[in-house]
Parts: structure tokens; sequence; C-alpha cells
């Protein structure tokens, strides 16, 4: 039988089941550990739960978990960004909550927390928080949408049949080399501007590309994304540029603007998207912000005493 149509004939049957797991298959060892805690304080607490492994069918995927979502109150996911990004996207007009054990490879969402496995399994069970989801066209993010180079690594990841969040800095420093950047023309909060872009993100958290900290002063609830818009200067140039993100220090780069807004456009067509770290599609775009959109279990960092 189908794996997905004896989990909604087992769903049918069964109305108390509460809780939903969805995990995107994964022989790592932090993604085992994880599950294993999961099963334990759910037999532990005499919690009902079913399990969805995605197949790597984004469509189909966020199709069929919009289908049991009605039998849950809560929706765990175990895995990273990209398994994250699924789960909003089917969780969006849904009552269920969200809260998530990280298990991925770059783990871009979770690390804006600083908090430590402890923190997120405690997670599980605070109250949830209202926070804010961004939108790329027809794709929601949770954590950073952009448009450039970003997008071009992504692009270059997704090439390869494994890899590990050390590859996303090699790749990016490799692939600068190559980025033939474009111009790009669209309207920021109603201000039309047009530039050579290198990279221009919509943050609704702070870190991407695997460790990256974009946009150190992005808040998950005031309804607002930071837009940070990048300009190309040549290879030496990006290549500085790079270097300063890499060391958190690219607020003092000269040609980089920055801005926090609730919509903006492009309109330059054929340039690559990428929303969570996965490749959603190509310009022109429409971006905006859904405030207090999603109802999601916030890790609470320990105090130091």
């Amino acid at each position: 039988m189908n794996s997905f149509l004896f989990v909604l004939k087992y769903i049918v049957g069964n109305k108390s089941l509460s809780l939903l797991i969805i995990i995107k298959p994964s022989t790592k060892k932090q993604s085992e550990k994880s599950l294993i805690w999961l099963k334990s304080i759910c037999k532990k607490r005499s919690f009902s739960y079913c399990m969805f492994t995605t197949t790597g069918n984004f469509n189909n995927d966020c199709a069929q978990i919009r289908l049991l979502l009605s039998k849950f109150t809560k929706v765990v996911v175990l895995g990273g960004d990209g398994t994250l990004s699924l789960a909003v996207n089917a969780l969006i007009g849904s009552s269920c909550t969200l809260a998530l054990l990280p298990c991925g490879t770059g783990n871009d969402f979770s690390r804006g927390f600083s908090c430590k496995e402890d923190d997120w399994r405690k997670a599980l069970f605070n109250t949830p928080t209202a926070i804010d989801v961004g939108k790329i066209n027809s794709r929601y993010f949770i954590n950073i949408a952009g448009v450039g180079f970003d997008a071009h690594v992504v692009k270059a990841i997704n090439a390869k049949a494994s890899f590990s969040s050390f590859d996303y800095s090699w790749t990016s420093i490799k692939e600068l080399f190559y980025y033939q950047a474009q111009q790009l023309q669209g309207t920021f909060n109603n201000d039309v501007r047009q530039y050579q872009n290198l990279i221009t993100v919509f943050a609704n958290h702070k870190y991407f590309g695997g460790g990256l900290e974009i946009a150190p002063k992005a808040d998950l609830t005031d309804g607002l994304l930071e837009c940070y818009q990048m300009r190309s200067g040549g290879l030496f140039y990006n290549v500085i540029s790079f270097m300063k993100l890499f060391f958190k220090r690219h607020q003092h780069i000269k040609n980089l603007s920055y801005s926090r807004l609730n919509t903006a456009s492009i309109k330059t067509e054929g340039l690559l998207i990428e929303a969570d770290g996965e490749l959603v599609g190509k310009t022109p775009a429409v971006i905006s912000v859904y405030g207090q959109a999603l109802l999601f279990h916030m890790p609470i960092k320990k105090r130091l005493q």
C-alpha cells in the first residue's frame, strides 16, 4: 500500500492523533537521535503521533501535508531549512502550531536563535509565538529569500550529490570568481532603483548561506523584512565584500544599501530566486510579508547565571 494512503487511512480511524512529524530521509546521526528522543517523549506523555517522510517533490509533499493537517494540533519538523520551508508552505492558513528539531545541513534558520539542542526540545512544549512569514511570488519563506549570487550558489550546491555546511562556504568562494553580475531594476517601498546586482536579500531572520549573518537586526515579529542590496563592483571588490560579509563586517561596505520594508518588486526578468536555501524560480518577482501568519514554538536561550 502507498505509504501516504496508509497514513491517511490510519488517521481517519484514529482521530486522537495530535502530532504530525515531518522528516526528511537522512543518514545523519542527529536526525536519528532526534527521532528516537521524540518517539520516547510521545510514549512517555501518551502523545499520539504520525510520521510523514518527504520525497523531495515539493509540490506533491506540500499538497499531501495539507490533507493531513486537519487531524493534528502540532507539526514537528525534523530537518533543516528546506524541510522547514516545506512545512511552512503547507501550514499557511492552518490552525496547527509548528515546532522544529534542527538536524539539517545548513540549519540557517535555527542558527539565528543561538540555542542548544536541549532548548529546541523544550520549545516543543512552550507556548507558541505568532511570527511573520515572507512571500516571494507564490512561495512563502520563513528565513531569507534572495536574488543574485546567493541563488547562483544554491544552484551550484544542488548539482552535488551530497554536501556539507563547509561546501556552502567553499562553493561561494569558488563561484565568486565565475559569477557574472546582472542589472537589476526594482521597486523597494515605492523607491525605484536600478543597479548592478551582486546580492539582494529579503530577510525575515538572520543567517543564510550556511552560516553567514547577513541580517543581524532581523526580527521575526516586527511585520517587516530586512532588505540588503549589495552592488557588484568587479571581481576584486566582490571578493572583499564577501570577506566582509563572512566576518560580519558587511555593514561597512560602501556599495551596500539597507532598508526595512513590507513590499518590493523586481521587474528584471530571468534572475534566479532562492528562498530558504531552495531554488524557487526566476524573476520578475513580487515580495511581501505576512505579519503574525504562523504559530511557532520558539526556543528560549538559557541565560548565564
